[in-house]
């Protein structure tokens, strides 16, 4: 199989970018209060006193990440710690989630990677993140891509939820980057590869087609995994099943525009910054760094920096 183009790998990078510094200034809101997609898309919002266009640890994960295989030449875990734990010691992170503070913070202290990530139980979506970038390494070697993303994703969480979460969202990731459509086929590769890490997660991503002609849906996705309703109206919390399902369910309505995906996503409320990540990610992996708004990819923060990085991701990754 050919390598994704150059035009792929800026789109799933930019697209991280660019959907995360839209949801960022939107976080925790009910899907209600946030701007209508034509609002949404006309430009960054401010966001915390930061500059316009300021993406969070979301896409900061993901440069890391990036970042350690162009350097390596391979997915090296440790490296990729090394990096995450680095913008903690920096105080460099925007937005920090508990549980990757707590991996950094652990891994600074004891330098091992398969032990540093937060316990069974807290189930975050700190791992589906930031991997939607590591699929395209597996674009010509898919059967070796599960267990990376596993230990990718144990860097920061232990529970096999957000294990499956980060496989789950790097398969996608693969598979749109080397032409899959999002259909009943495509659900069912990415079901397969959460399958060995939490079995009733792989379950509810594989039914995701159906859930696109239920009117109920949002509800289902919204407290899939919990036992009752957190809230009276659903949002999407940054429990790991929920942002995955959400973000893959509004693949499957929006399939072919990136713009129409992430303001949808961005539109369902709370952990918004995440799912525009996710969906941000995924789409450019899908449609190229062209499917992105022209205003908003040039107006990111760091947009040179992020072309310049997944130009030469793209070149060290084999044909």
């Amino acid at each position: 199989m050919s390598k994704p183009s150059i035009e792929t790998f800026q789109g799933c990078l930019l697209g991280c970018a660019v959907g995360d510094a839209l949801g960022a200034p939107f976080e925790g809101l009910w899907g209600s209060t946030i701007p209508i997609k034509e609002e949404l898309l006309s430009g960054y919002a401010e966001f915390e006193g930061y500059p316009r266009g300021q993406f969070t640890d979301d896409t900061q994960l993901s440069i890391a990440t990036v970042e350690s295989i162009v350097e390596q030449g391979q997915v090296s875990p440790h490296d990729i710690a090394c990096r995450i734990s680095e913008l903690w010691k920096s105080q460099a992170v925007v937005g920090p989630g508990g549980a990757c503070t707590r991996a950094a913070d652990q891994f600074l202290a004891t330098g091992n990677w398969q032990t540093c990530g937060a316990p069974v139980g807290q189930a975050g979506n700190g791992t589906a993140m930031r991997t939607a970038v590591l699929g395209l390494f597996y674009h010509s070697i898919p059967e070796e891509l599960p267990q990376s993303a596993a230990d990718i994703s144990r860097i920061t969480h232990s529970d096999p939820r957000s294990i499956a979460g980060g496989v789950a969202i790097a398969k996608a990731s693969q598979l749109l980057a080397t032409g899959k459509h999002p259909s009943s086929e495509f659900f069912a590769e990415v079901a397969d590869s959460m399958m060995p890490y939490e079995p009733q997660f792989a379950r509810l991503v594989q039914n995701i087609p159906k859930l696109a002609t239920k009117d109920s849906a949002l509800d289902e996705i919204a407290w899939a995994g919990m036992e009752s309703a957190e809230f009276s109206e659903p949002i999407i919390t940054p429990f790991v099943m929920p942002t995955v399902i959400a973000a893959l369910w509004i693949l499957a309505r929006f399939p072919d525009c990136w713009s129409s995906s992430v303001a949808a996503v961005i539109g369902l409320g709370g952990d918004v910054d995440t799912l525009g990540a996710i969906v941000g990610a995924l789409q450019g992996a899908h449609l190229g760094i062209d499917a992105i708004p022209s205003h908003l990819r040039e107006q990111v923060f760091e947009h040179d920096r992020l072309t310049i990085l997944a130009n030469r991701y793209h070149a060290v990754v084999k044909d």
